[in-house]
């Protein structure tokens, strides 16, 4: 079985189906989750940067202390619902509180089809039911409740030295940071101050959901939650941080992996690393521009080696590259140097058909800063999916 954040020492997961989302469409899986800590638990977040953003972004992002676990829903955002979307927010933390008898509050989650108010008959009934199932719900069945466009629950689970750290994500389409459509609920069992738990995940989300794209698009409802159930005896202070924030990046990007994996539509996934950079910013403003680039990802889904596209999307980020020192690699063929290389298209075309996870690396020959990004290929399915989303 896939750990997740179930496996995390005090918490326990259950899951309910509602009927949240009106589909004539077979449903299969649940759409409600709620997540409790034995204890009140230090917590940290950050959230979209969207200037729209849905209710329980709103909600949860008042919450201040301790807290005592997470409810979450698919099928509807809660999103460009007003006031009374904002009211049916605190009302599902109001309804776990009451339903768990926890004294502290619950941070809220939504994701599915903006616009539409929550059907609180239905939310009510899926958090009733989830309630009840607390506990059963363990490795990947808690990420399957917050699934949308998802082909697959999303799951990681990393061990420290004497604390474990595992969580869930959701994600599919509109990824884009800062951050993306996706929900993130991560745990760890060790000892972290509200403070500290902050700035390790701001930093951890830097290079892990803040370094992928899938089509460009920002949502109104990402969050990432990290809570701190303090089971361990271990202590993380200034002396082990850099460990524990190691742990949690490790968490975080395979998770960020997950969601590139499962973008909609997609068959490949491509790396894109931009190397010998003046500035770290100067490595991730291009890296980002080649992921965005429609005609770099189409190029990756037809297996065409069209390197021009990949220079030419290096150099509209304007950040300075100098032509004659840029070098650039699809996987191990050097493609580019200067100017164009000698180097067989057939062979390039073969690395591109026959892996399903590709290396593009791109060295500016600057200075000794670097960055990564994760992105997706841009597949027929893709305009399919999104074409016949609401319908």
């Amino acid at each position: 079985m896939k750990k997740g954040i179930a496996e995390v020492p005090g918490i326990v997961c259950g899951t309910g189906f509602g009927g949240i989302k009106r589909t004539e469409k077979k449903v299969d899986r649940p759409d409600t989750l709620v997540v409790v800590t034995d204890e009140p638990s230090n917590f940290a977040a950050v959230f979209t940067t969207n200037d729209i953003q849905a209710a329980p972004v709103k909600f949860s992002k008042s919450l201040k202390g301790k807290i005592n676990g997470i409810v979450a829903n698919s099928g509807n955002a809660n999103a460009c619902t007003g006031e009374q979307g904002l009211k049916d927010a605190e009302e599902m933390a109001r309804i776990v509180s009451k339903l768990t008898g926890k004294e502290k509050p619950f941070l809220v989650a939504s994701t599915g089809v903006i616009g539409e108010p929550l059907p609180m008959d239905r939310v009510k009934k899926g958090i009733e039911e989830a309630v009840k199932n607390l506990g059963k719900a363990k490795g990947e069945e808690p990420a399957r409740a917050i699934m949308t466009t998802d082909t697959f629950p999303k799951t990681a689970f990393r061990e420290g030295n004497g604390f474990v750290i595992g969580g869930i994500a959701k994600g599919a389409g509109m990824i884009d940071p800062s951050m993306a459509t996706m929900l993130s609920f991560v745990a760890t069992d060790a000892k972290v101050s509200s403070e500290m738990l902050q700035r390790a995940l701001k930093e951890a989300v830097d290079v892990s959901f803040n370094a992928i794209t899938v089509d460009g698009d920002m949502s109104t409802n990402d969050c990432v939650f990290i809570l701190s159930t303090r089971k361990s005896e271990r202590i993380i202070d200034d002396s082990n941080y850099e460990e524990f924030k190691e742990v949690l990046t490790a968490v975080l990007k395979e998770l960020a992996y997950q969601i590139v994996k499962d973008g909609e539509g997609a068959t490949k996934v491509a790396r894109i690393l931009v190397k010998g950079a003046k500035t770290r910013e100067q490595a991730k403003v291009i890296a980002r521009k080649i992921a965005l680039s429609p005609l770099v990802k189409t190029a990756i889904f037809g297996c065409d080696p069209n390197w021009g596209r990949i220079i030419a999307a290096a150099g509209a980020a304007s950040t300075g590259i100098e032509e004659e020192k840029v070098e650039l690699y699809i996987g191990n063929y050097l493609l580019f140097k200067g100017k164009r290389t000698d180097f067989i298209e057939e062979e390039v075309f073969k690395y591109l058909k026959e892996n399903d996870e590709i290396f593009i690396k791109l060295y500016l020959n600057l200075g000794n800063h670097s960055f990564e990004y994760l992105t997706c290929d841009l597949t027929y399915d893709y305009v399919k999916i999104n074409a016949e989303y609401r319908t």
